[in-house]
């Protein structure tokens, strides 16, 4: 059987899970999180200084954290791949970070692409992720 992995992200956040079990009752044994602390902060918008609010324009240091972060999943699971670790690929991530993935991702591992998840689950348990997969038939 080819293994399948489960990436699960948002700007701040991956989770890396391999895809266990069967597709009735899949589990999902997790692999790595790879942390990224300044995608939290490149959204913020705001900051305060003293009694006055002050507007920073923060939408080009955004951009930026969010290519590095982007980049970096994306040579992880290149990695991975050339190593034969997963032959199939599940992406559930908002909008936006499916697509710097998908910017940055070869054509080998487009290929290994076999769904594409809109929305943010970083923080669903392990078990509610599992339930997912079942219930939405994403393994199909």
């Amino acid at each position: 059987m080819e293994a399948t992995w489960f990436v699960v992200a948002d700007r701040s956040k991956a989770q890396l899970y391999e895809v266990k079990g069967s597709k009735l009752k899949p589990v999902l044994e997790e692999i790595e999180i790879i942390e990224h602390p300044e995608g939290r902060r490149a959204g913020d918008a705001a900051t305060s200084s003293s009694q006055h609010e002050l507007y920073v324009d923060s939408s080009g240091a955004s951009e930026e954290e969010d290519r590095r972060f982007a980049r970096q999943v994306v040579d992880r699971l290149r990695s991975a791949q050339q190593r034969r670790k997963f032959a199939k690929l599940l992406i559930a991530a908002p909008a936006h970070m499916v697509g710097k993935i998908r910017k940055y991702s070869n054509r080998t591992l487009t290929r290994s692409v076999h769904r594409e998840i809109i929305g943010d689950y970083t923080g669903d348990s392990r078990h509610a992720l599992q339930a997912r997969l079942r219930r939405r038939d994403w393994l199909d």
